[in-house]
C-alpha cells in the first residue's frame, strides 16, 4: 500500500473515531438534559380555609404575594402594582435558598420559619380579606416556573377560581388590564360570584 493510501486510511479512521466520540458525547448530553428536565415539576398551589395555601412542585419558594383589588374594582390581577399587595413574604435565607415547595403549607398572615413579612410593614397593621372580592396570588419560585392564581372570599371559605379573559399587558409603557382575546380594556363581570363558581378550581 502506498504512503498516500496509508495516510488516507489513517485519516478516515480518525474521522470515524471522532464522529463516534461526538455522537456519544451529544447522546449523553441529550439524555442528561432529559433526566434534568423530567425532575422539574411546575409549582402548583391549592387554596384552602384560612385562607391557606398548599404547594407541590420541584422548586423553592422565593416569595409569595397576595394582591387585593384596587379601588373601584372587585378583581385583583396577579403581578399587579405592588401598591395593591396586601400581604407578602420573602425568604430570609437568600433568593435561591427558599424552602422546597413540595409539601409546603402556608396560612395567610403567618410567615413560616425562614421567611420575613415585607408587606405590610411593621408600622402597618395587617388587614383581613373582605368578602365578595377576588384576590390573586403570585408564588415566585426558583428551579421551577412561577405560578399565580385567584381566590374569592365568600364569607365562609375561599373559593379557588380562574378569571377568564383577564390579562395584564403594557400599554404606552404602563401595565393595563385588558381582555386576553380582544386586547380591549377588561370589563369585570356583572355577576362576579356566578363567574367564580362556574370557573371554580376543583381540588
Amino acid at each position: 500500500m502506498s504512503a498516500i493510501s496509508c495516510t488516507y486510511a489513517n485519516l478516515r479512521r480518525t474521522i470515524v473515531k471522532h464522529m463516534k466520540s461526538s455522537f456519544t458525547f451529544f447522546l449523553t448530553l441529550y439524555l442528561a438534559c432529559l433526566v434534568s428536565c423530567s425532575r422539574e415539576r411546575p409549582t402548583s398551589v391549592a387554596v384552602g380555609p384560612g385562607p391557606s395555601f398548599s404547594f407541590t412542585g420541584s422548586g423553592r419558594l422565593a416569595s409569595f404575594t397576595i394582591y387585593a383589588p384596587q379601588t373601584g374594582q372587585r378583581i385583583a390581577l396577579p403581578d399587579s402594582d405592588v401598591a395593591s399587595a396586601v400581604w407578602q413574604m420573602r425568604t430570609s435565607k437568600g433568593y435561591f435558598n427558599g424552602s422546597q415547595v413540595d409539601g409546603f403549607h402556608l396560612v395567610y398572615g403567618k410567615a413560616p420559619s425562614g421567611y420575613t413579612v415585607t408587606v405590610p410593614s411593621q408600622s402597618q397593621p395587617g388587614s383581613s380579606l373582605a368578602p365578595g372580592l377576588v384576590y390573586s396570588f403570585l408564588a415566585e419560585t426558583t428551579d421551577a416556573p412561577i405560578t399565580e392564581g385567584y381566590f374569592f372570599i365568600d364569607g365562609a371559605e375561599p373559593i379557588q377560581t380562574t378569571i377568564p379573559d383577564a390579562c395584564l399587558m403594557l400599554v404606552n409603557g404602563h401595565e393595563a388590564r385588558v381582555n386576553c382575546t380582544t386586547k380591549q380594556p377588561y370589563q369585570e363581570p356583572s355577576n362576579l360570584e356566578e363567574v367564580v363558581r362556574k370557573n371554580r378550581v376543583r381540588k
